[in-house]
């Protein structure tokens, strides 16, 4: 994606995204503040270039506000609700990655 496309984009989502140009470590990119998420981000001109906009949008939000969900013997269910000691269960689960 080119920069353009990117500022482009947010400038159209006015009411969800804030950009400005602007350096972070010496390096050039655009600072972008999510709304929503109420979280600022600094995209440098090269991971601009290297992502879609999906996967750039998804780092916008900077973790916030996200619900983590489990599933125990069949039914979902969704951590944020649970207890010291049922998290602390998961925590300590097994879980088996070879497919």
């Amino acid at each position: 994606m080119k920069v353009e496309e990117f500022t482009d984009f947010l400038s159209a989502r006015g009411e969800e995204y804030e950009w400005a140009e602007g350096v972070h470590d010496g390096k050039d990119g655009i600072f972008v503040r999510n709304k929503l998420y109420d979280a600022e981000t600094h995209f440098t001109n090269s991971a601009i270039s290297a992502h879609d906009i999906n996967a750039l949008l998804v780092h916008s939000r900077q973790g916030k506000n996200i619900e983590n969900i489990t599933r125990v013997t069949g039914f979902f269910s969704k951590v944020g609700s649970w207890n010291k000691g049922k998290t602390g269960e998961l925590a300590d689960r097994y879980r088996n990655t070879d497919i």
